[in-house]
């Protein structure tokens, strides 16, 4: 039992200090805006070849205070995307097992409306399956590991729908649920990185054949790339700049600098990643924040779409109605979501059902005293 009344002073300091951050940030907002304002992305190369800095800096391409505005104004168009779900191994049941489940949306509006919905799930319980080969080494699938197998289920299933509607006539773009950047790899091996993102850059061959620009929508992004660039100009300011001149941006996120430049409807202009996972992939990814009401959400791109405007504005638009009809996320992605998700009493079922299928074949299910214990409550 939780007695609230005990830790009630403290949850009133964490208000109050949290008050106080927020000043904290406002002024420091202020200041980076003021930095920003004269940053070129050829200056920003040249010191980060210079540099070698410890925290994460994007190249922007052009102006970063610059921003554009777009409506939701196209009434015909699709929009096609996927999520996934998990069951992670249950180390206390006899047989190890991982479920990975897909969504799959497709949603046509205009004169002819369609909508499609499915979910994929398959379940992995074979030795090859629940175990990665990292170098010398076995790591069972789990984790991080888990996280890109399912990115990596998405982005198949993102590609076969693409088949499906690739003769429509009307606009098309496709959505994934979160980035583009394959950080759960980064500590595994050589071989293993590059063999994995290999399989996942099948996803931006088959988009650009289809000429069909996709996406990675991040709400409640963490991401502090522009960050990395106001303590990139501040290390480099000619000036006498202490460690703390620069740390004291560490509170920051990126999107507290576009929640304050960024207006209903308008986007940033366009960065370049520099995450050091990218030199595995075949082209850069680059991203843009966008305003869409409810929040700033980070929107991550391939190279084929970031070189094409027109690509990147009609993104632009059709999120903005994606967001606005799905009150203030994309309605495609919550679909998705929802044919995803797997709930609580789904888990408990499939349980039991290998339970009674154990059994019928003779074999005996003994649970560890601890998953047992927090089963049973004794007196």
């Amino acid at each position: 039992m939780l007695k609230i009344e005990k830790i009630m002073p403290e949850m009133k300091n964490a208000v109050r200090e949290s008050k106080d951050l927020q000043v904290i940030k406002k002024d420091l907002v202020e200041r980076a805006l003021e930095i920003l304002k004269d940053v070129s992305a050829s200056d920003i190369e040249a010191k980060r070849n210079f540099m070698h800095v410890d925290f994460p800096v994007a190249t922007p391409l052009n102006n970063p205070l610059g921003k554009i505005h777009a409506r939701a104004d196209m009434r015909d168009y699709i929009v096609v995307a996927t999520d996934g779900s998990e069951i992670p191994i249950n180390f206390d049941f006899p047989l190890y097992y991982y479920v990975v489940n897909i969504g799959e949306i497709i949603i046509k509006y205009g004169d002819a409306p369609y909508f499609f919905a499915n979910s994929v799930p398959q379940i992995f319980y074979k030795e090859k399956d629940l175990f990665a080969d990292i170098g010398e080494q076995k790591l069972m699938i789990k984790g991080e590991l888990l996280d890109s197998k399912m990115l990596l289920e998405e982005s198949i299933s993102l590609s076969s729908l693409l088949d499906t509607i690739k003769n429509e006539n009307i606009p098309v773009i496709s959505l994934l649920d979160g980035t583009l950047i394959q950080w759960e790899v980064k500590e595994r091996n050589e071989q293993f990185k590059q063999e994995f993102i290999n399989r996942f850059q099948l996803l931006f061959q088959r988009s650009q054949e289809l000429n069909i620009p996709i996406a990675g929508y991040i709400s409640g992004s963490h991401s502090k790339d522009v960050i990395g660039i106001v303590k990139l100009q501040i290390t480099n300011s000619g000036k006498k700049a202490n460690n703390e001149d620069v740390k004291q941006f560490d509170i920051l996120q990126d999107t507290d600098i576009f929640r304050k430049l960024l207006k209903n409807g308008e986007r940033s202009i366009l960065f370049r990643s520099n995450a050091p996972i990218l030199r595995y992939y075949a082209a850069p990814i680059f991203f843009f924040y966008l305003n869409v009401g409810s929040e700033i959400v980070r929107v991550e791109i391939p190279a084929f779409v970031a070189h094409d405007k027109q690509k990147i504005d009609l993104l632009h638009k059709l999120l903005l109605s994606q967001a606005e009809k799905g009150m203030g996320y994309p309605v495609a992605l919550k679909e998705a979501h929802e044919q995803a998700v797997i709930h609580t009493y789904e888990k408990s079922s499939m349980q039991q059902i290998f339970n009674e299928l154990l059994q019928k074949e003779g074999i005996s299910i003994q649970e560890n005293y601890k998953s047992l214990f927090k089963k049973m409550r004794g007196i």
